[in-house]
């Protein structure tokens, strides 16, 4: 014989259940939070890392822990640029082209340099996090160079910028370290 469950209890299970959920995500997003505090970018840290946090449930929220969960969405970030930067020289002037092809490499460089980053968290190795961070940093000004010097717009000074200040919260969090 199959017993029917009553429709009140199914919904009593699921609300359980999603609150449950909800108070972990929030919990880990308010320790985020208090760390992002001490970075010169508070609300972009706590939006970039918060997004991460889910990748790290179980574990205590400290600043490696959203060190990790920065240098993830910086590495997001710039896959997005390179994306980005595909569609973008399609239609760019041959100057503009040329100016993109660089950015390109300089986004692979960052990339280079975030896999050292990586590396240099496990070890706690604050000094060569931030070295990590000024080169991503440099590599971002380097395309933004390359548009001031062919006189046209940046099609990637958005996405610049906002790496420019991912790397300042790694290169901040690194000091927590």
């Amino acid at each position: 014989m199959v017993r029917s469950t009553s429709p009140a209890l199914l919904i009593a299970v699921a609300v359980v259940a999603a609150a449950s959920c909800l108070s972990t995500a929030a919990g880990d997003n308010s320790a985020v939070e208090k760390i992002c505090k001490g970075t010169p970018y508070p609300e972009l840290c706590a939006t970039t890392a918060g997004k991460q946090a889910s990748r790290y449930d179980g574990g205590a929220v400290d600043p490696i822990t959203v060190l990790k969960m920065q240098v993830d969405a910086f590495d997001k970030r710039t896959q997005a640029a390179r994306a980005h930067l595909a569609g973008a020289v399609k239609t760019a002037t041959p100057a503009a082209a040329t100016a993109l092809d660089l950015c390109d490499s300089l986004y692979l460089d960052v990339e280079d340099n975030l896999g050292a980053a990586r590396r240099a968290i496990g070890f706690k190795d604050a000094v060569t996090i931030r070295a990590m961070m000024s080169m991503a940093a440099q590599d971002m000004q380097g395309c933004n160079e390359q548009f001031k010097k062919v006189g046209e717009k940046n099609p990637m000074e958005r996405f610049n910028q906002s790496l420019i200040n991912m790397s300042e919260i790694c290169r901040s969090l690194s000091n927590m370290i």
